[in-house]
């Protein structure tokens, strides 16, 4: 009877198999052949999804019902397809699918809203999209350069500012997140953003999240979020080269000009770029030059790609430069074993030579740099980033699970100026007779306090100026404001003279022939995880995770920090009535440096818990073919780096100083937008217009001033400064971050995306945008009061407005290239408004009479910034801009251009002592193969 059983199973089973019904084939891209791995092929039943995804080599196979089934085909970039069929009992099908890659603007695949694929229409939030053909053909040497082609988005000293959200924090402390595939290329511990790191050579799209976006990605997408993502290798091998060229051309006003046709052949100059001494020797403008090449290929069950980057930027004012060699790549593992299962790391090697700009020697030297801010920094860093991925097709549940070790050492190498002592004695027109006079006074300041008595009680601000300019002119006859900061700095950092007489030669030395002055390397430890699970059941996706950083930094002047990071987030999405997408997320956050340190310390019903929660929300509603309503609200947090907290930076001339009550800033941000798709005739694209609210509280701003080198506190009165001064205590120039204010941010935002088709072999793609914003200090008026109450005290920014710092109102952007056959014509278009305004210690814009603050400010700015007042009513006017290229396709796998960036040789600034590029010839060659 055991053995008929059996036998009746076995019969079963059998008869089972032979009647199910099986469709399988390869899924394709139509273009190229080929296949598309990880592509989903499902069809619903009853409600409930059965799914699988394509293997290595494209195939699939999937069990269906007998009957009618319609299979659904969606692969990420490409046209989703639908295929109805009619299976009968025990039939196997044969279906091979080609999907095309996408073009519809309106259906745009993203992944950053929400952490899961989701068309751009029906996402909550503002977004826009970068495809990797827009930025091959801006000459992007770095990422930042094509941002700020978008609306929007500005950047300023690499510091990026989506819709007003950052003033200027010369790069430090970023309130826009930047991520590579999902990855944050922060540098931990500073919080700046190093463009350096990303891989230019291999970008695939990059994705702009517009607003608060704390909830799903942490602390510094508190403005936004920029999320670049690498192209995927496929079956067949692609190479790809980029080779350009630049030539910073003679500006207006000749006068600006430092270089000489042999200037690179002196050896003073840090970076040497490509080709400079042969092919390149004859060119005796700055030059910039680089080499990109990647490579993708996918072997067996591994997917493979590596990048090499070489570049090179003289720059086009004195000592402001920047090398870089990066190398970097990916190697994932398709487990043949287990349906789903992936795995494998990211790598990225960085060596980074490179000098900012900060303050100008003068007016009339706008591309030289201040000797009190010459600072060029020496580093490297590297990281690598293990990964693993599961997708349960018969579950729908997804888990990521991803991490990193980072590393950095980089020291500031100071280089305060490159003329002698007597160099710089000899262009002040100095008397060698009165140096033991002067000696004098140099090892007792308070010597020639008697000769300003009469000007002190009262105070004599015109009187003492006087006197002090009778003193200057008595032992340097021919000095002028710039001369007299060179003798500041060369004074800062090499003094004093040492009492050992052995010492002295040494000394003198360097006094003659100045060596650059390196201050001890600092080293930064990073070590991060980050798990993801999402499991989606019809239209609801649920994704939840956990993150944790932990960072130590090592310092010789700052001491050692470390900090810790715990982060746990949930986000629902669901569609309802296939026309209404809701969002909402919630996330807990913990963090603290050292020991004594809650930075994320709440207080809920009268309870301190030591984290703190944020939450967002959005809706989008389908109302017609083609129009999406959106509305959203999400609240950001950020808190201070370590850099930001306790930075000390002074090793001559303008120091950076620490604030260790440094406290997070947090805030939200609201929109009501609307996408409107658009079709008429042979034009064809979307319009998006959002007007948007943002709210900061205790914002972090950038604070620029005088300093108790002692205590680090920042003077903010006249008295106290000339206090500290008779005592002998002489105040220190530099920075620190500061809560500030209360700021409100609102605005309007609008753009319009598309193509026009002039005929089959023609056609002009266009982004223009309009962002209008009121960028409002909501402590504006008590701050006023605080400043007329004390006459003496030293202003926060440069006029009595309501409005927030480096900001300006009105921006237009504009993109555009007309393509005919293999030949494309384009340009940028760029406006701009006047900056509302600016640090009170560089600029005094009031009209009213001066205070005796003022009067003395003065003083201290004419020497320090020479002619910047005037330079700065001249010239803060607002600015329009243009860029040029034409492009030619040689064959379908070489692409020469030519460009011209700032067309017009505008000079503009956007903030002080920061003059524009003046025009600029760009050669570039793209190649694949």
């Amino acid at each position: 009877m055991k053995q008929h059983f059996i036998l009746l199973l076995i019969f079963l089973f059998f008869t089972v198999c032979a009647f199910s019904q099986t469709v399988e084939g390869y899924v394709k891209d139509a273009a190229t052949d080929e296949v598309l791995t990880g592509t989903s092929v499902y069809y619903k039943d009853k409600g409930d999804m059965v799914a699988v995804l394509t293997d290595v080599k494209g195939y699939y196979k999937i069990n269906v019902p007998d009957g009618g089934t319609i299979l659904y085909y969606s692969y990420l970039g490409y046209e989703p397809e639908t295929h109805p069929l009619v299976v009968r009992k025990g039939q196997t099908l044969q279906l091979d699918m080609y999907l095309k890659v996408q073009t519809e603007l309106m259906k745009e695949v993203v992944v950053s809203a929400g952490r899961f694929d989701q068309k751009l229409s029906e996402i909550t939030v503002s977004m826009e999209v970068l495809k990797a053909d827009q930025i091959a053909k801006q000459n992007a040497t770095d990422l930042s350069v094509v941002l700020n082609t978008l609306p929007g988005v500005d950047v300023t000293d690499k510091q990026p500012s989506i819709r007003g959200g950052s003033g200027w924090t010369y790069g430090v402390g970023s309130r826009s997140l930047v991520l590579v595939d999902g990855m944050s290329i922060l540098t931990p511990a500073v919080g700046e953003i190093n463009w350096n790191l990303i891989p230019m050579e291999n970008v695939e799209q990059v994705e702009v999240l517009k607003g608060a976006s704390s909830v799903l990605y942490g602390s510094s997408a508190l403005n936004g979020l920029i999320n670049v993502r690498t192209s995927r290798p496929g079956l067949t091998p692609k190479t790809r080269l980029n080779m350009f060229q630049g030539t910073y051309m003679d500006p207006k006003n000749e006068s600006y000009v430092w270089w000489d046709k042999n200037f690179w052949q002196e050896g003073k100059f840090p970076v040497v770029p490509l080709f400079r001494r042969n092919l390149l020797s004859g060119i005796r403008n700055p030059i910039y030059t680089g080499v990109d090449v990647s490579h993708t290929r996918r072997i067996g069950d591994f997917d493979v790609s590596a990048g090499l980057d070489l570049y090179t930027d003289e720059g086009y004012r004195q000592d402001n430069f920047n090398q870089r060699v990066r190398i970097g790549g990916n190697l994932t593992y398709h487990d043949p074993n287990v349906e789903g299962l992936s795995y494998g790391l990211n790598a990225n090697i960085l060596s980074n030579k490179y000098s900012g700009f900060f303050i100008w020697r003068s007016a009339n030297e706008p591309y030289m740099q201040s000797p009190m801010s010459n600072m060029g920094r020496e580093g490297n860093m590297f990281y690598v980033d293990p990964f693993l991925n599961y997708f349960n097709s018969e579950k729908n549940t997804v888990h990521r699970l991803k991490g990193r070790y980072f590393y950095k050492s980089d020291q500031i190498v100071s280089n305060p100026t490159d003329k002698s002592l007597a160099d710089i004695l000899g262009n002040m027109g100095y008397d060698y007779t009165k140096t033991s006079e002067l000696a004098g006074i140099i090892q007792d300041p308070q010597s020639i306090l008697p000769a300003f008595t009469p000007y002190l009680n009262p105070l004599d601000i015109s009187g003492l100026v006087k006197g002090v300019e009778s003193l200057g002119k008595y032992y340097f006859p021919k000095a002028t404001a710039p001369d007299i900061v060179d003798l500041m700095s060369f004074i800062t950092n090499r003094m004093p003279i040492p009492d050992d007489p052995t010492e002295m030669i040494s000394w003198i030395n360097n006094a003659v022939d100045p060596a650059p002055k390196t201050s001890p390397a600092d080293h930064t430890y990073s070590a991060y995880l980050d798990y993801q699970f999402s499991k989606k059941w019809n239209d609801i996706q649920f994704t939840t995770g956990t993150t944790y950083e932990h960072t130590a930094n090592q310092s010789a002047v700052t001491g050692d920090h470390a900090s810790d990071n715990i982060a746990l987030f949930f986000q629902y999405d669901q569609k309802l009535f296939d026309k209404l997408n809701v969002s909402a997320g919630m996330r807990l956050e913990y963090y603290r440096v050292d020991s004594l340190y809650k930075e994320a310390e709440t207080d809920i019903f009268g309870l301190d818990m030591p984290f703190k929660p944020v939450f967002r929300a959005g809706l989008n509603y389908e109302l017609a073919e083609y129009t999406f309503l959106r509305a959203s609200f999400g609240q950001g947090y950020r808190y201070p780096s370590i850099t930001e907290k306790f930075v000390y930076k002074d090793i001559g001339g303008v120091a950076a100083y620490p604030n260790k009550d440094l406290k997070p800033e947090s805030g939200f941000n609201a929109e009501l937008g609307i996408k409107q798709g658009y079709k008429v005739g042979n034009f064809m694209g979307y319009l998006d217009v959002a007007g948007f609210y943002t709210y900061y509280k205790d914002m972090i701003e950038f604070q620029f001033g005088a300093f108790n080198t002692t205590t680090f506190d920042y003077i903010d009165n006249i008295g106290e400064m000339v206090g500290d001064i008779l005592v002998g205590q002489i105040p220190g120039l530099g920075t620190r971050f500061a809560n500030v204010s209360r700021a409100k941010i609102y605005g309007l935002d609008m753009s319009v995306m598309g193509m026009w088709k002039i005929s089959p072999s023609t056609q002009m793609t266009y982004n223009v945008g309009y962002t209008y914003i009121e960028p409002i200090d909501a402590d504006w008026k008590e701050t006023q009061e605080d400043e007329a109450a004390h006459p003496d005290k030293i202003k926060e920014k440069s006029n009595d407005s309501k409005y927030l710092k480096y900001r300006q109102k009105h921006t237009v952007k504009g993109v555009f290239d007309f393509q005919w056959n293999r030949l494309t014509v384009g340009t940028n278009l760029t406006y701009k408004s006047k900056t509302l305004a600016v640090d009170y210690f560089m600029v005094d814009e009031r009209t009213t009479q001066p205070s005796f603050s003022d009067e003395v400010m003065d003083v201290v700015r004419s020497i320090i910034f020479p002619g910047l007042h005037d330079y700065w009513e001249a010239h803060n006017t607002g600015y329009f801009a243009m860029d040029g290229r034409i492009g030619v396709e040689v064959t379908k796998k070489i692409q020469f251009w030519v460009m011209m960036n700032n067309l017009w040789n505008k000079e503009y600034t956007l903030r002080p002592m920061d003059v524009s590029a003046p025009r600029t010839l760009i050669l570039q060659m793209n190649a694949k193969f």
